[in-house]
């Protein structure tokens, strides 16, 4: 099996959309997560309080508007950077999907062996 004969496999058992929701829930409920929604809240205050007719705007162009300048603010690459550097280190994660990773190769008669090789 190839790599991405595996990838597709894991995505249709739901395995990523699982260890992203965890993932999700994991961070929202945590400080940084805290932090975050208190500094995307900020900048929100901040920018409408000094153009109230962004407040006006059509619901896809305010959002767009806003991205952007969320973008330009660096928030979202910080925020990345703290993830992979802690959440993403958990042991939980690698466990998670060694395990699925097993029970795809075993299903489909493939050997973890072969996929261990893909490590070296």
């Amino acid at each position: 099996m190839t790599p991405d004969e595996i990838v597709l496999q894991l995505k249709r058992k739901g395995t990523f959309d699982q260890l992203r929701k965890h993932l999700l829930s994991e961070f929202q409920n945590q400080h940084e997560g805290q932090t975050f929604l208190e500094n995307v809240n900020n900048f929100m205050e901040e920018k409408t309080s000094k153009d109230p007719s962004l407040l006006e705007k059509e619901r896809s162009t305010f959002h767009s508007l806003m991205m952007n300048e969320l973008e330009k603010t660096g928030m979202f690459q910080s925020v990345h950077k703290q993830v992979l550097e802690t959440l993403l280190q958990q042991n939980y994660y690698q466990v998670q999907v060694d395990e699925q990773l097993k029970l795809v190769l075993d299903s489909t008669g493939a050997t973890t062996s072969s996929a261990s090789k893909n490590d070296d």
